[in-house]
């Protein structure tokens, strides 16, 4: 986990240089198409998937991913899209 001092120092170079901060943090980027995808950069993998549930690790906590029909339709290393008729997505930390 990041400590407050070096996440303050990450920050600071973010905006010195113009660097996105989601890269420089190491933070999940959510991109919700409509209620039919989900697309997530920056997870840390696939804590459980049914149907109705995806939930997935990201640095500090997790997104879940609540809806029906839920299919992975694509998945590389640290990103993933969820399809299907989703009704609701929040972040726990």
């Amino acid at each position: 986990m990041v400590g407050k001092g070096d996440k303050k120092w990450r920050q600071n170079l973010a905006d010195l240089f113009e660097l996105p901060r989601e890269i420089v943090l190491n933070l999940p980027r959510l991109t919700v198409i409509g209620n039919l995808q989900c697309y997530l950069e920056n997870h840390r993998g696939v804590i459980q998937y049914t149907t109705e549930k995806v939930r997935l690790a990201v640095n500090g906590g997790e997104i879940i991913i609540h809806g029906e029909n839920l299919v992975i339709r694509y998945m590389a290393n640290d990103e993933i899209a969820v399809d299907g008729n989703i009704s609701k997505v929040h972040y726990e930390f």
